[in-house]
């Protein structure tokens, strides 16, 4: 009577009722089952191909430290040719090779420059020595290079008192059409080499320069008596590391024949480290620099937290839908508030986001050491939009914040603050040189921008330097200190750099 009166005609109809509510149930949990494994499936999927991506994000900034780096290491020795070759004409002036006069600035060139030796050769392979020696360099192919006009780097000289490298740059000295000499200087490539890569990755890997055929021309590793320098050949001493993935040692042969970059992934024993090479302009030489996976991928452990969280999340199911959403509609709010940050013509930072971002790191708990400051300015950039009109204008600008965000580091904050104007953060800077180097590399890359429209080799820049906390800690004080900077290199003709001194 009771199933009756609850709509059950009979107990065959409610055992019915109650085995349809159970299935549904079943059914349920085997939908609510599918969805938690494909929701989890996904996510491991997922997971893997960032994994992937971390992988291959790490490889690629690698290597463009190191282009970067071989980038740098390109531009200084192109300065070090182009100042040899400023005196040299001055030489080519005096009466007499050997005057007084050019002996005087011969000196002055060693104590003030850093070339390690200085010496002025005459057509016969006579040497004459900033310290006074003479001798005859007639049979070096480097003498013998720059008598046919040409400039010259010589085989790598490895000293025997600090185990440095060395090498000779020199160039023709002309007088009256004719060439009258050689001006050669000594340069230390090793030390180079070690100011390029010392705030990389906390100074933990070490950089080679390599000939073609695998010839060692310089070595930063902690210990110089390391084993590579044994038989003094890359290719040898590699040949003990594992290969991972597709990368062999017959690529970087191969890479190394055709002056090509690269990268591979090498091990011996449960160390794995990325091996990356970039050619260098010079005599077909590769930049190498070989860091730790361990060491480059601790940038990207917080995304294992996540993992970890996420992972737990998955296992609540709805909360896992929940949080997509709401991951969804943050990821999109982030978007929007990148678009209001960034300048619409250089897409780099707009002003208002490029003090905020400043302030910020100024605050931050990671900022340490110096940070430098810079104030850049395209010169004569009015002069430019009216005689070339303002779409190559436009275009000029462009190429300019594509030039900063090459020569500075990712994580360097680049803004524009004014039609012409830019500035940069270089964060945790070692010492004023590395700062320096910079300010060279944005001048020297200036010239070689190509506009469509603009006379090659007309655009360059002045650029003003202040350096925190020396001359402040905030973005104001470091804006006028780098601001007066700035006047004071326009004052001197444009076309250079100044350091703010206080």
């Amino acid at each position: 009577m009771e199933r009756e009166e609850k709509g059950f005609k009979n107990k065959t109809e409610y055992m019915n009722f109650e085995q349809m509510q159970q299935g549904n149930t079943k059914s349920t949990l085997r939908g609510l089952a599918v969805f938690i494994i494909f929701m989890a499936a996904s996510i491991g999927i997922f997971f893997f191909f960032v994994q992937k991506d971390v992988e291959k994000n790490a490889k690629e900034i690698v290597r463009e430290n190191v282009a970067r780096q071989s980038y740098h290491f390109n531009s200084i020795m192109e300065t070090q040719f182009e100042y040899l070759e400023v005196i040299a004409d001055y030489m080519g002036e005096q009466e007499e090779l050997l005057c007084e006069a050019n002996l005087a600035l011969m000196e002055s060139l060693f104590e003030k420059s850093g070339l390690e030796r200085v010496a002025i050769i005459d057509t016969e392979g006579n040497s004459r020595y900033d310290n006074g020696q003479v001798k005859s360099v007639a049979s070096r192919p480097y003498f013998q290079e720059s008598m046919k006009g040409n400039r010259a780097l010589s085989d790598p000289l490895e000293s025997m008192v600090d185990g440095d490298t060395r090498v000779i740059l020199s160039v023709p000295i002309y007088q009256g059409g004719d060439i009258v000499g050689v001006l050669g200087g000594s340069y230390n490539v090793g030390a180079l080499s070690h100011i390029l890569f010392e705030d990389i990755y906390d100074g933990v890997g070490y950089s080679l320069i390599v000939t073609a055929d695998g010839t060692l021309v310089s070595y930063d590793g902690d210990e110089k008596s390391s084993r590579i320098w044994e038989g003094n050949n890359f290719f040898d001493y590699y040949k003990e590391f594992e290969f991972e993935g597709r990368g062999s040692l017959e690529k970087v042969e191969r890479d190394f024949g055709r002056h090509n970059g690269g990268y591979v992934v090498i091990s011996r024993g449960e160390n794995s480290r990325y091996l990356t090479y970039e050619p260098l302009e010079l005599n077909e030489w590769m930049l190498c620099y070989v860091v730790p996976v361990k060491k480059v991928h601790e940038d990207y452990d917080f995304i294992r937290e996540y993992e970890t969280v996420l992972a737990v999340v998955v296992l609540a199911g709805i909360l896992l839908l929940l949080l997509f959403i709401w991951y969804h509609n943050n990821a999109k709010q982030s978007s929007l508030i990148q678009y209001a940050q960034t300048d619409p013509l250089t897409d780099v930072l707009n002003k208002k986001r490029t003090e905020e971002s400043i302030e910020q790191w100024l605050k931050d708990e990671r900022c340490e050491r110096m940070q430098a400051f810079f104030m850049i300015d395209v010169d004569n950039f009015k002069t430019i939009n009216d005689a070339y009109g303002h779409a190559a204008g436009d275009e000029a600008l462009q190429k300019v914040a594509g030039l900063l965000r090459e020569v500075f580091w990712r994580s360097d904050i680049v803004g524009r603050i004014g039609g012409d104007e830019f500035v940069v953060l270089m964060k945790n800077v070692g010492e004023k040189e590395a700062a320096v180097t910079m300010a060279e590399s944005v001048c020297a890359g200036m010239h070689k921008l190509q506009v469509k429209g603009i006379d090659s080799g007309m655009l360059s820049c002045s650029i003003g330097v202040a350096y925190a906390p020396e001359h402040g800690s905030s973005y104001q004080e470091l804006y006028k200190g780098a601001d007066v900077a700035l006047y004071q290199t326009k004052r001197k003709g444009r076309i250079g750099y100044t350091e703010y001194k206080g």
